[in-house]
């Protein structure tokens, strides 16, 4: 049970305000892991000498930050032991992928050459038995430092040069492929929808398994006509802002 030995009327701060700090620190210092469940609103108000009211005021504040998500009938559940920065990303043009590649940082995790079968080959729209690699990234704001993606990147074997220079270059791997091998994209078709994060994934993003998470996947046609890269990346919904501009021209 947690102790407060100072007065939490002083430094001139809010009482919840103070108590937020109290537990904000408990679980970035691990005393409350992820997944695991804070303290119940009668065993916090004993703790701090407050109301419960002050309490529940403090646990807004936590699930505000992204820190805790709330359970009717369970409890307040850890979330993630990071203050959630939100990154709004904006997509109306190619060259729009092009700054959030400069404006992120990418971590590599692997890079595997995978023989495709038969429901892989569907998904890539190729060959069964063709071999293709697979590269799995996560992805940072550059100003917090708050993970924002994991990624699943697919691109053909023939591709695999420029394996070496993804974590040097800033572009996408898009545009490596279209620099190195005379490659031009001619479309990009994109499917957004909503996703219930796995344990993989949810290591990687620093929030609860099955939480949920938006889940882009662009494929990258090229002037043949041909699928030259799949790119699947899953976001946390509570750190993760996605607009679209469209612009309707009004006719005579």
């Amino acid at each position: 049970m947690m102790k407060m030995t100072t007065d939490i009327g002083q430094r001139g701060k809010s009482k919840h305000a103070l108590i937020a700090e109290a537990l904000t620190t408990a679980i970035q210092r691990g005393k409350y892991r992820v997944g695991e469940l804070l303290p119940s609103e009668p065993e916090l108000s004993a703790a701090f000498g407050v109301s419960r009211h002050t309490v529940r005021v403090a646990l807004g504040r936590l699930q505000s930050l992204g820190l805790t998500v709330s359970h009717h009938g369970v409890g307040t559940q850890v979330h993630r032991d990071n203050i959630v920065s939100r990154y709004n990303y904006s997509f109306n043009s190619a060259s729009d992928l092009l700054q959030y590649a400069t404006k992120t940082k990418v971590r590599i995790l692997d890079t595997e050459e995978i023989s495709v079968d038969a429901a892989l080959a569907d998904y890539l729209d190729c060959k069964p038995a063709e071999h293709w690699w697979r590269i799995r990234t996560v992805r940072s704001d550059r100003l917090s430092s708050s993970v924002i993606a994991y990624s699943e990147i697919w691109i053909p074997l023939a591709f695999g040069s420029i394996l070496a220079e993804i974590v040097k270059s800033k572009q996408p791997i898009f545009s490596q492929i279209e620099t190195h091998f005379g490659e031009s994209t001619t479309e990009i078709r994109q499917d957004i929808r909503a996703v219930s994060v796995t344990g993989d994934e949810a290591g990687f993003l620093g929030v609860v398994k099955n939480s949920a998470g938006l889940e882009i996947t662009r494929r990258y046609i090229g002037k043949s006509g041909r699928v030259f890269e799949v790119a699947r990346s899953v976001h946390p919904s509570d750190s993760f802002k996605y607009s679209m501009h469209v612009k309707l021209q009004v006719g005579a």
